[in-house]
């Protein structure tokens, strides 16, 4: 009983990791929650468990690893008006602490050794148990995960990309109505994807008044449309830490030319196109 008292901080620690798992509940992702959880406890836990630096440090720098995961998650995914980043902007950026993680329990080690005249039996047993477990598991997790990333980044041209999301349009104002969706109708290498978004007035106005509709709701989404040759088209830089592709927009003003997909019917339907190139 005295031993688990002695060690309730280091459970708080490990309880404060996993709880990360709200920052991406928050946004409604309960796969990236998962990732956070995991990754979370790990980067946080391993720390906990593996230093022999006291309550007091093991506290302080437990909570610090706690605050930039989470400082980390904000900075990624909160990017004002810019458009924003997928889950593996600040899982990249995690891992990275979990690197800065193991070289703490190293450096932890080298200031509080094993051979400490003040530790002897089971809590010197125990705290070599500890500390090879926490960086063992660490380093498992970040080299895998590191190389798992870095096969994602040295794709094609080497640059980041990812498909459009609904929330870059939806939702629609009343007048309009989303016929379909489709995240990557039109894709090839290197992780490229060109969405369409299928609308049409919800009233049964013509294709003209849909088109300015849609235009008006997609500027106050942060689009900057701008017509040009018979369509309009913008582009909005993505947010995150890592430096991802932008995003393109365009639709006709007119009917569909010959080469684009014609829309589903309604005939007056109009089609958002965004792609990633």
């Amino acid at each position: 009983m005295a031993m688990a008292a002695g060690n309730g901080w280091r459970w708080w620690l490990s309880a404060g990791g996993a709880g990360l798992v709200v920052l991406p509940l928050g946004q409604g992702a309960p796969p990236a929650a998962v990732v956070a959880a995991i990754c979370g406890l790990i980067v946080v836990s391993a720390w906990a468990w593996g230093t022999r630096s006291g309550r007091a440090v093991g506290v302080a720098v437990g909570v610090v690893f706690i605050a930039v995961l989470a400082a980390v998650f904000a900075v990624s995914q909160w990017p004002r008006s810019l458009i924003a980043a997928p889950w593996l902007d600040w899982f990249a950026m995690w891992l990275l602490v979990g690197v800065v993680c193991l070289a703490a329990l190293v450096i932890d080690r080298s200031v509080h050794p094993f051979s400490s005249p003040y530790r002897a039996g089971w809590n010197l047993a125990a705290g070599k148990v500890r500390w090879a477990a926490s960086v063992a598991t660490l380093a498992t997790v970040v080299l895998v995960c590191g190389c798992g990333l870095g096969v994602v980044g040295a794709d094609g041209d080497g640059r980041l990309r990812f498909p459009a999301r609904d929330d870059e349009v939806l939702p629609l104002p009343p007048s309009l109505r989303l016929v379909s969706v489709d995240t990557c109708a039109d894709g090839g290498s290197s992780g490229n994807c060109t969405a369409e978004f299928v609308v049409t007035a919800a009233d049964g106005a013509d294709r003209a008044t849909t088109v300015t509709r849609l235009v008006e709701h997609l500027h106050s989404r942060g689009w900057p449309l701008q017509p040009e040759r018979g369509a309009y088209r913008g582009s909005r830089e993505t947010g995150g830490i890592l430096n991802w592709t932008e995003h393109h927009m365009w639709l006709y003003a007119d009917v569909e030319p010959a080469s684009a997909p014609q829309p589903a019917p309604p005939p007056d339907a109009v089609v958002i196109y965004i792609g990633n190139l």
